[in-house]
């Protein structure tokens, strides 16, 4: 009679597994998986930038044929300081001020070279455009974080 009892039991939990209540077991035994993403509430475009590094590629506007690759690193937080490095250009610096736009977007207003807007199309990654009188440059972006 134990018997039957052990099995109609086993028939109503499963066999060992956890009851449906049960905590999700987190022993570490899948240490392969990398910790979620920070919750956006579903958005994509962070509400800063600061503290990160924009890494951008678009194609040179003076032969249309080559990429041209730079960087702008931030310190700060919504707001802060920049630096913003591109291939046969001096150096420049300056703040910045990072503005979530919507969902998936942002723009990023520096103190010299103007506004450049994203569209993430991924968590760190997407499209970008600057405008400027009489020029315009689209390319691909990704963050470090």
């Amino acid at each position: 009679m134990p018997l039957i009892a052990c099995g109609l039991l086993s028939l109503l939990t499963g066999c060992g597994g956890a009851l449906p209540d049960d905590p999700p077991d987190n022993s570490g035994s899948n240490t392969n998986n990398p910790p979620p993403p920070p919750d956006n509430g579903g958005d994509l475009a962070p509400a800063s930038i600061g503290n990160n590094t924009i890494h951008g590629t678009f194609l040179d506007p003076h032969d249309h044929v080559s990429t041209v690759h730079f960087h702008i690193t931030t310190v700060g937080g919504a707001t802060g300081n920049y630096t913003y490095e591109e291939e046969n250009l001096p150096t420049n610096t300056g703040t910045y001020t990072w503005t979530k736009t919507g969902p998936n977007t942002a723009a990023i207003d520096t103190s010299n070279n103007g506004t450049l807007t994203f569209t993430y199309t991924a968590r760190q990654s997407g499209t970008y455009e600057y405008v400027r009188p009489g020029y315009t440059e689209t390319g691909t972006f990704t963050t470090d974080n």
